[in-house]
């Protein structure tokens, strides 16, 4: 082959290489810590039910029932935590009632954890959790919760999983599909519905058509939910 001939040869095989070396650098598992309560822990956790969302997800959890934020902050663990290893992703969860009751509080406490997960350089995630059937007569409604979680990511300039916006959207399409107890405590449909939403948030890619192995939500309904999280993040 002519020299120059090769020449165009050699630089495909060069893209290939570049592109390929950039895919593998795109293909990384992301790494996520939790840090919340039961909300976050309960029907095997939402970073379980991640995993199984985006296989190759490294996660891990710190929570304790009822937990505040303030509570993780002055308990140190979460720090700990945070510290362990290179994380891409901090999802916080605060207590459900909190955003409503003490907006102040959660403010100040997920903006101090904020300015250290941000020091380590991986990225905040705020949890919108969703209207609790016993408090929504003290005000924990879904447009209260939603109003202070939002004033919060526009502060700290942060990224917000809206679950408690999607569980609305799922109950006015689906009233007859329960996705929380009395106490808030979501089911094992809620929990989906909530991971659906936080990969939507943190891959940009929605969940419809990934399959889920069956612990009693039957496939009409694992197609509604993730249905109801790709429609509501569009």
């Amino acid at each position: 082959m002519h020299r120059n001939a090769a020449r165009p040869v050699r630089l495909l095989l060069a893209l290939g290489l570049a592109l390929l070396l950039l895919a593998a650098g795109h293909s990384r598992a992301a790494a996520i810590l939790f840090i919340g309560n039961s909300f976050t822990w309960y029907n095997n956790g939402l970073d379980k039910e991640l995993e199984a969302l985006a296989p190759g997800t490294v996660t891990a959890r710190v929570v304790a029932g009822g937990y505040t934020l303030e509570q993780h902050w002055n308990e140190g663990k979460a720090l700990q935590k945070l510290r362990e290893r290179k994380w891409d992703y901090v999802v916080l969860q605060e207590q459900s009632q909190t955003p409503v009751f003490d907006a102040r509080k959660y403010h100040d406490y997920a903006r101090r954890l904020g300015e250290e997960i941000r020091r380590s350089g991986a990225r905040t995630i705020l949890l919108m959790t969703w209207e609790r059937p016993d408090s929504v007569k003290q005000g924990v409604t879904t447009a209260n919760l939603a109003a202070s979680v939002n004033a919060l990511g526009s502060r700290l300039g942060v990224k917000i999983a809206p679950a408690g916006l999607a569980f609305a959207h799922s109950l006015q399409r689906r009233p007859g599909l329960p996705l929380t107890v009395e106490d808030g405590h979501p089911t094992v449909a809620g929990s989906y519905l909530a991971a659906c939403v936080l990969s939507g948030t943190l891959f940009g890619r929605s969940a419809e058509g990934i399959g889920y192995a069956d612990r009693g939500i039957a496939a009409d309904i694992r197609d509604h939910l993730q249905r109801v999280a790709a429609e509501y993040l569009r």
